[in-house]
């Protein structure tokens, strides 16, 4: 998830008259050959000012707790206990480890990606660039309708946290919530990568502490709990695998939610001041990050709650499991700290979403694919226009609170979830992509800046699994672990369909209405990397 490089140094060469489909190029680039995608925002002219350009701002010291906690929210802090519930510990566990390889996978083909073809716009222009401009563009609004819904949905996670000490009106704290993420995203990219530098380490100390905490509630440690300990109590007698494989299916699915962020670190490093090493050292972070924060981590809540524990404490069955395992051994004054550290942590999730958002809207836009007006940025580098479209849709949390409200921001939440395993999924299929077209044009893979460590056969195994992470959708949605009275089996279908209802029609409406390619062949592929461009620009983008 790239961004444009800043403004050139000196005055461009005039441009030629082309077509709207052409464009022209920064000052030294050569023009393309027939196998190059040209590139999609057109060339400044002399002493023309850049207006849709990001700033590298952000440092390794910065970047380093982004991507170690960064995308830690609400799908693991607090949609795992439902997880917990319908599918019990061992499916929790098994299902985030199996999700958790093939994300890492797919940080590792990303780093790879991104190190030796940085780009303009975000993840969905190597979809462009590798698979087929009609599958870009489907990836690229579903990533923005993506993160766009999780920011409400944050906010809503908010206010359920708070509820632990007392019940907020919806009315001030959501507008109260949302300008100060808004405070922050206007100062610019080096206020929010130091406000996710100190919220990236509030995650992961916490994370470390329940860790420790548990060992100590499991091993019978705590006076004042009246269990002397849980061993693997809550493992025991069917407990580990709740209601059988549709269980299991339902929580690897959702896992997709708890992930869904990691890829943000392609974009971060857009703003970052040396992108071709901090991606590569993100996808080493990542494997490390998601087998204690989140493996171990939910092992130990396996540990030390189970699934009927929430029937005990009925007032907290939307209360983080990592709060309601403290509440349990009787730690009263450490479960509202943890409480405390959740709520910044879910905070800091939306913050994420927001700069997210709005940074795969400006680069969507700057490519042509959406009202030009989104793609401008301040003179600081700040997308104003596309933060005031995040802004909007983030009201959408006031949606929670009406009739019926409930029901309207499951379906959105359906739709955000899902879109996960295509960013996934995407990213792996342009990975192989590139490979094969380097293999048909003759080119070496040591000429690629850095290789992922699991090469292309990795990336065969996260599309297996996205793809049946998918298939898995679609049957939990048919055969529910829990059946809801208040949702018809219609209904039910019809939203576990959505996602993949919303990436089809994408896709088949650009290939239909611009009658691009369906796939760009091997030999036409851009293949130029980040050492063949000349000096001062860094980034390729690709027209849609």
């Amino acid at each position: 998830m790239a961004s444009p490089p800043g403004v050139p140094a000196a005055p461009l060469p005039a441009a030629a008259p082309s077509s709207p489909t052409n464009s022209s190029f920064s000052q030294g680039e050569k023009a393309p050959s027939p196998a190059v995608v040209p590139v999609a925002e057109p060339a400044l002219a002399a002493g023309q000012k850049d207006h849709t350009s990001l700033k590298k701002v952000i440092t390794t010291r910065q970047f380093v707790p982004m991507a170690l906690g960064g995308s830690i929210g609400a799908g693991l802090l607090i949609a795992s206990s439902v997880g917990l519930q319908r599918g019990g510990p061992a499916s929790l566990v098994l299902a985030f480890a199996i999700a958790g390889l093939a994300v890492w996978i797919t940080m590792c083909a990303l780093g790879e990606l991104s190190a030796s073809f940085p780009v303009q716009g975000s993840f969905y222009d190597y979809s462009i660039r590798f698979i087929s401009k009609s599958w870009g563009f489907s990836m690229g609004w579903n990533y923005v309708m993506s993160f766009i819904l999780i920011v409400p949905f944050e906010v809503t996670v908010m206010i359920l946290i708070t509820q632990y000490w007392y019940s907020p009106h919806t009315g001030w704290f959501v507008p109260a919530v949302l300008a100060v993420l808004f405070a922050i995203a206007s100062a610019g990219a080096r206020w929010y990568a130091e406000a996710e530098h100190a919220f990236g380490l509030a995650k992961v100390g916490v994370l470390v502490l329940f860790i420790i905490t548990a060992i100590v509630i499991c091993r019978g440690g705590v006076p004042s709990d009246p269990r002397h300990g849980t061993g693997f109590s809550y493992w025991q007698n069917g407990g580990a695998f709740q209601n059988g494989v549709s269980g299991f299916l339902w929580v690897f699915v959702n896992a997709g939610l708890a992930y869904g962020g990691t890829e943000i670190l392609g974009m971060t490093v857009a703003e970052c001041k040396n992108p071709t090493k901090v991606m590569p050292l993100a996808a080493k972070i990542v494997g490390g990050r998601i087998v204690v924060l989140y493996i171990l981590t939910l092992f130990m809540v396996g540990l030390v709650i189970g699934p009927d524990t929430f029937e005990l404490f009925p007032d907290m069955r939307k209360t983080s499991p990592f709060v309601l395992a403290i509440h349990q051994a009787g730690i009263p004054g450490l479960s509202t700290f943890v409480n405390a550290v959740i709520l910044i942590a879910v905070f800091s999730m939306a913050n994420a979403s927001v700069f997210a958002s709005s940074r795969a809207l400006r680069a969507i836009c700057a490519q042509g694919m959406g009202p030009r007006i989104l793609s401008r940025t301040t003179k600081k580098g700040l997308p104003r226009n596309a933060l005031v479209v995040v802004f909007c849709v983030s009201l959408l949390a006031f949606i929670n609170a009406a009739p019926k409200g409930r029901d309207i921001f499951e379906w959105l939440l359906t739709l955000a979830s899902v879109s996960n395993y295509f960013t996934w999924l995407s990213i792996c299929v342009a990975h192989l992509r590139m490979r094969s077209a380097m293999k048909k044009q003759g080119k070496e893979v040591s000429d690629l800046t850095w290789t992922s460590p699991v090469g292309t056969w990795g990336s065969k195994i996260a599309i297996g699994i996205f793809v049946f992470a998918l298939v898995s959708q679609i049957v939990s949605a048919v055969i529910p672990p829990v059946p809801n009275e208040d949702v018809t089996p219609g209904e039910s279908i019809l939203r576990g369909c959505l996602g993949f209802i919303v990436v089809i029609v994408l896709w088949l409406g650009h290939l239909l209405i611009k009658r691009s390619q369906l796939l760009i062949p091997l030999e036409e592929v851009d293949l130029k990397m980040n050492s063949d461009l000349p000096d001062g620009d860094s980034s390729i983008a690709v027209e849609c």
